[in-house]
């Protein structure tokens, strides 16, 4: 995860564009990843801290669960991206393979682990083109062929690499496998959580409902916002994600804001939320509800 691309969501044009493009792509995509209600749930997380910072719960939860880093291939040497500067790495290829130890020692902390797929991160793959949805399925299922529930981020934030997550977990919704998305931090939270969620008092000046709207407008399935899931972690498994999401040494303080403690404050990590997906949903339900 970055903050690269945070606030603002596309336009109308370019939303219709983007739709009609995927419309077609949709259409042409037979996914290979199999639906099994006996097999372990299935948890998407774009980058490598995704999964820490946004599912705590499901990570601390009994039984199996897939854990898969989606965009985590290595650049070339010799190259060092926006991001990675900021981070103050001095090579990109070197910061991938810190960032996925960082990963490990933090999943390894509630006893998980992750699959790591060679697909490269939005920021290394510039100004080449995305991953198809052919090329993540086949990624994805050369180590997990079958699952029983996905989970995904909801794009609360205009990061391409979230949002193509995103439409790959709507496509195989549509295809039958049940699928749920999780908010995804620090992205939704750039308002704070809504009052729905904190239970704070609600605020006439501050709508974060609104918000998050804007990054949802493309997800029919996505049922009323407030019919979420909310976990409120307690104090305990709070300072135990806290202490997992400082295992990301070269990410966190940038993460969290530097002085602003965004991630660090306990008002906001331990909030997690996640929605499951009506894939039956007429596809201008989000227009008509705009």
């Amino acid at each position: 995860m970055d903050l690269r691309r945070t606030s603002r969501a596309p336009t109308g044009v370019a939303r219709r564009w983007q739709a009609a493009r995927r419309g077609r792509a949709e259409r042409r995509f037979h996914t290979t990843l199999r639906f099994d209600p006996k097999a372990a749930p299935l948890l998407l997380s774009p980058h490598w801290d995704d999964a820490v910072l946004d599912c705590w719960a499901l990570l601390g939860s009994p039984g199996d669960l897939a854990v898969v880093n989606v965009f985590a291939g290595t650049p070339v040497p010799g190259r060092l991206t926006r991001w990675d500067r900021v981070t103050g790495a001095v090579d990109s290829s070197v910061r991938t393979r810190e960032r996925a130890t960082e990963d490990a020692e933090a999943l390894a902390q509630v006893g998980r682990g992750a699959v790591n797929l060679p697909l490269l991160d939005a920021e290394y793959r510039a100004p080449g083109p995305s991953p198809s949805l052919r090329d993540i399925d086949q990624a994805l299922t050369a180590n997990v062929p079958a699952t029983s529930r996905v989970y995904a981020p909801a794009g609360l934030g205009n990061n391409t690499d979230h949002e193509l997550v995103r439409w790959y977990a709507r496509v195989l919704a549509r295809r039958g496998i049940p699928v749920s998305l999780y908010a995804d931090l620090p992205y939704c939270v750039v308002h704070g959580w809504p009052h729905w969620v904190d239970g704070s008092e609600p605020d006439s000046h501050r709508d974060v409902d609104a918000f998050w709207r804007t990054f949802l407008l493309d997800v029919p399935e996505l049922e009323e916002l407030r019919n979420a899931r909310t976990e409120r972690l307690d104090d305990e498994r709070a300072a135990a994600k806290l202490a997992a999401m400082r295992t990301y040494r070269t990410q966190f303080s940038s993460l969290d804001g530097g002085t602003a403690g965004i991630l660090s404050n306990a008002a906001i990590h331990r909030f997690e939320v996640m929605w499951d997906l009506d894939a039956t949903a007429p596809p201008d339900r989000e227009r008509k509800r705009r």
